[in-house]
């Protein structure tokens, strides 16, 4: 959001930081053998999934001066027709993140002529919203209520670059709770619903995205 805003941070792109340092006090001569295998996971079947022709897609954008979810922002309590699931189901999701336009303060006031908010919603300076900028960024897709699995992945071939930038990176294996989504990439995912009915969250992890909208409900229902 820094850059957005016309300003950078003092770190570097790639610069080194540190995490976390720990002081070792003493020595333990125990030493616990590791198991043959940690777990045993069971991978679902996408033959067994009710909709494995035709995948529940979830378009992630920039749009205007927010972060859209097949063209909507978040409401409290608000479900679309193809947010509504059944219990006991298992189902394709595919999450696929279209490089969107966000709009940037501009005009003669620019970003230091103050930021209203009105019946026409939030204006940037004295000659509007400004020009509109592609947005090109990764959406960490969270999901409420349950753990999935990952099926696959595509990725258009125009973005292929940044992609292989963290595709070595990815641990598609096991059971998840959020996948990351590059531009231009598909990603596609085996989800059941099997514990209980009621109103859940899925919603982009970046905290600026998420609080500009890409978060929506899904509803389980029996």
């Amino acid at each position: 959001m820094g850059m957005m805003m016309g300003r950078r941070t003092a770190l570097p792109d790639g610069g080194e930081f540190t995490v976390l340092r720990v002081r070792v006090n003493r020595r333990s001569g125990d030493r616990q053998p590791l198991p043959e295998r940690l777990s045993a996971v069971r991978r679902y079947r996408l033959e067994d999934a009710v909709n494995r022709n035709r995948p529940r897609t979830f378009a992630l954008a920039a749009q205007g001066m927010g972060w859209t979810i097949n063209g909507r922002t978040f409401e409290m309590e608000a479900v679309a027709e193809d947010e509504a699931v059944r219990l006991g189901t298992l189902e394709v999701w595919e999450f696929i993140n279209t490089p969107g336009t966000m709009m940037m303060g501009g005009g003669s006031a620019g970003m230091g002529g103050g930021m209203g908010m009105g019946h026409g919603g939030m204006n940037m300076g004295q000659s509007g919203m400004g020009t509109g900028q592609a947005e090109e960024m990764a959406h960490p897709m969270h999901i409420h209520g349950l753990q999935f699995q990952v099926l696959g992945r595509q990725v258009r071939p125009e973005f292929t670059a940044h992609w292989e930038t963290v595709r070595a990176g990815y641990v598609d294996e096991g059971w998840k709770d959020t996948v990351l989504v590059m531009p231009g990439e598909r990603v596609k995912l085996l989800l059941k619903y099997e514990d209980f009915t009621g109103l859940y969250l899925f919603h982009c992890h970046n905290l600026e995205h998420e609080d500009l909208g890409m978060m929506r409900n899904y509803r389980i229902g029996a």
